[in-house]
């Protein structure tokens, strides 16, 4: 948590995504559905999380003011909770700015930077079902679960309705995944909000990359895709895995994908080292 001092209160903010509590996850996901300026997005989110109002002015709510009337103030009050401060616009910015880790710049533009990797929701209870998620960092994943996470992942870039199957890939209703199952679940998970659908998609983008983070010979250029073809990549792992044995390959799948990813990253930095060998003879 990051400490914020006005006089001689102090205030906490969450310092990362991990530190967002679900409510506040949930709010980010509401008020990202249409396009914000960076700065009123932080803005708000500053005021969500330490429950504040501010009262409108232009160099704070550019987009939302467009009359003007009377001396422009040079301070502006803002209430949290039971007191109110008087700030300047240039203050209350510079407080908005420690949320400055939500958002990344890409090629000129700024975007949201999802590196969520505490599970908002670990159970999700949809009218009268009850379906069960992953753990933390995605730990608890079976490697068929990311085989099939991974091609709705991919397939979600042209089709946005699969997002209800990717998400069906990590929370069902059995005690464990069953593929079987995953249109069932699907159409369940598809009465949930849009912005809790989006709260449970960036806790996958995130996990997705501290796999990335963590594995780097596996992943390629850091995108939380492995390198190659996707499809080709995970059944001549499951393939390899299996020790080219048809038997073993259910077990497999029913493996921790966790497990798999060590293995793959194994092989490779054995493969590394053996060229590097090469190369010096």
């Amino acid at each position: 948590m990051r400490t914020i001092q006005i006089d001689n209160d102090t205030y906490q903010v969450p310092a990362d995504w991990d530190e967002l509590t679900p409510d506040q996850l949930r709010y980010l996901a509401r008020i990202t559905r249409e396009e914000q300026p960076i700065g009123q997005l932080k803005l708000l989110m500053l005021l969500y999380c330490l429950r504040a109002r501010v009262a409108r002015h232009p160099k704070l709510w550019k987009p939302l003011i467009h009359l003007k009337v009377g001396t422009e103030s040079p301070r502006v009050r803002i209430r949290i909770r039971r007191k109110s401060y008087w700030l300047t616009p240039e203050e209350v910015n510079l407080m908005a700015d420690q949320f400055g880790w939500l958002v990344t710049s890409r090629k000129g533009e700024y975007c949201l930077q999802p590196l969520r990797t505490v599970n908002p929701c670990p159970v999700l209870r949809i009218r009268l079902h009850r379906l069960k998620g992953p753990d933390d960092n995605l730990f608890d994943i079976t490697f068929e679960q990311y085989m099939y996470m991974q091609t709705y992942l991919d397939a979600l870039a042209a089709d946005p309705a699969k997002l209800d199957c990717l998400l069906a890939c990590l929370w069902h209703t059995g005690r464990r995944f069953d593929i079987n199952r995953l249109e069932h679940d699907a159409k369940i998970i598809r009465h949930l909000p849009a912005e809790v659908k989006m709260m449970l998609y960036w806790f996958i983008l995130g996990s997705i990359q501290n796999f990335a983070d963590c594995y780097p010979r596996v992943f390629s250029g850091g995108s939380g895709k492995i390198a190659g073809n996707v499809l080709d990549s995970q059944f001549r792992l499951l393939d390899s895995l299996a020790a080219h044995d048809m038997t073993k390959k259910d077990d497999v799948r029913r493996g921790l994908f966790i497990d798999a990813l060590y293995a793959m990253d194994e092989q490779l930095r054995i493969q590394e080292e053996m060229k590097e060998k090469m190369q010096r003879r």
